[in-house]
């Protein structure tokens, strides 16, 4: 019967990138280096055996291992039994109770010193059948003897052969008290068998280490269609290998490295207090807990997060509305511009605009020119929206004797005077907006016309006479 290994700092090859065994243990010797059933509730719990029978017709047989396994195909392993079948019944195999809800735990008692040690790598052989989601195994580490656990990896379930599974994390490297722990927990669905566990053995490799701790930030508030600087400080002992990068990374918008974005680098073997100069990147969900960290990359390591989060905010929905609402304009005439979304306006250019820090301007352009309005909202952000004021000479629509007549009033509501000052052989008088279209024609001379069912904005009066044409813009309200 093969004795359980508990090998703290024993170099077992002179290689000095050997794997070290630094923990071992297959069960054949009980559960000496378990701490079985700690916490949690629910009367489905953790036992060490072999017992493999079922009971026909009402619990399977728990599936027998491979030949290779230390023991034979069924050894001693460390398995959920559901405990008023095994005291009620004597069956004590991996089988749980679907009616009782049980959330249990066996961890290693006596924790890991890696301390030294790289690539730290988690390897046992499992079984789980019991529901996706719903009963399903876990395992989880501790950094701190056992006071916090963490998920090492994701749920086990579904899985009804003896399988194996290797788990490496930077996380796990240079620890001076490492432990782990497997956790059942079931709800009122699945199938057995129940977590199954054999075949322990947790390996790291002698060399070079790095502890990372991550500083407090500065800057803590950005925008989201906007990247900004930001600067990462970091402090980091031991000793790294050439090549090795240093990696300021960013969370997700609640704090999540599930799938963390590299905002930074710094290529260095150096240790001690360092920065990286890194990016918040535009583009980001807008939310107020973001955190940042440091990791090295030779050897691995996860540094800690920061201790301030960071905020990205949304960004105002800026826009410009216009009067006229189609923005063309006779020369020398005004428009009336309006910037939308935030809570103070910005127009550029401002030599053109009365007043370039109000919501709402008034434009005189000579040129077509694009307006700009750099929108601020309440929590700082800014966006931009932008128009383009075409300007048309209305005026020099034929030839333009426009001192020849007038019209009044303008602008004008319902009806335009016309005075003749001079203009002989008059044979047509025509409306023509901006787009120079002609909109009402009236034959010979016209003292008064009517308006009334012209649209509100800027239009041309033009008279064709015997010496030309004569044109004059205004302006129907």
């Amino acid at each position: 019967m093969k004795k359980t290994l508990l090998l703290l700092g024993l170099v077992l090859s002179t290689s000095a990138y050997s794997q070290t065994t630094l923990f071992q243990d297959n069960f054949e010797s009980g559960s000496g280096n378990w701490t079985l059933n700690t916490g949690g509730s629910g009367q489905n719990q953790w036992q060490v055996n072999n017992e493999y029978l079922g009971y026909s017709g009402f619990i399977d047989d728990t599936p027998d291992q491979p030949g290779t396994f230390t023991g034979g195909t069924q050894s001693t392993y460390m398995h959920i039994t559901n405990n008023s079948i095994c005291s009620g019944l004597a069956v004590c195999n991996a089988n749980f109770d679907t009616g009782s809800s049980s959330n249990r735990s066996a961890s290693i008692t006596t924790p890991i010193a890696t301390t030294g040690y790289t690539n730290v790598n988690l390897q046992f052989y499992y079984l789980c059948a019991g529901a996706a989601g719903t009963s399903f195994g876990i395992v989880e580490y501790s950094t701190d003897g056992g006071t916090t656990w963490t998920a090492a990896s994701g749920q086990y379930s579904d899985v009804t052969v003896w399988t194996e599974v290797n788990i490496t994390n930077a996380a796990f490297n240079n620890q001076a008290s490492l432990k782990f722990r497997f956790r059942w927990q079931n709800g009122a669905a699945g199938n057995d068998p129940a977590f199954s566990v054999d075949e322990v053995k947790i390996t790291g490799e002698a060399g070079s280490f790095v502890n990372v701790t991550t500083g407090s930030l500065g800057t803590n508030n950005y925008c989201t269609n906007a990247s900004g600087a930001l600067t990462v400080p970091f402090t980091a002992t031991g000793t790294v290998n050439s090549g090795n990068q240093y990696v300021a990374q960013l969370s997700g918008s609640t704090g999540s490295f599930a799938s963390p974005t590299d905002i930074g680098t710094l290529t260095s073997t150096s240790t001690g207090s360092l920065i990286i100069n890194a990016t918040v990147p535009s583009g980001l969900v807008a939310g107020t807990g973001y955190l940042v960290r440091v990791i090295a990359t030779d050897p691995n390591a996860t540094g800690t997060t920061s201790s301030t989060t960071i905020t990205v905010n949304a960004a105002p929905s800026a826009s410009i509305i216009s009067l006229p609402s189609t923005p063309t304009i006779c020369e020398g005439e005004s428009i009336t511009l309006q910037g939308n979304g935030g809570s103070s306006y910005s127009w550029s250019p401002a030599a053109s605009v009365d007043n370039p820090n109000l919501q709402t301007v008034s434009a005189t352009p000579m040129v077509p020119t694009v307006y700009t309005v750099t929108v601020t909202g309440s929590n700082g952000c800014v966006a931009t929206a932008s128009i383009t004021v075409n300007v048309d000479d209305c005026a020099s629509i034929g030839d333009e004797t426009t001192a020849n007549f007038e019209v009044y009033p303008n602008p004008a509501k319902d009806v335009l005077n016309i005075q003749n000052n001079g203009l002989s052989g008059i044979s047509n008088i025509q409306v023509i907006d901006l787009a120079g279209r002609m909109v009402k024609s009236f034959e010979g001379m016209q003292q008064i016309i009517s308006i009334q069912d012209l649209p509100q904005g800027s239009f041309v009066l033009k008279i064709q006479h015997q010496a030309g044409t004569s044109s004059i813009p205004f302006v129907k309200n």
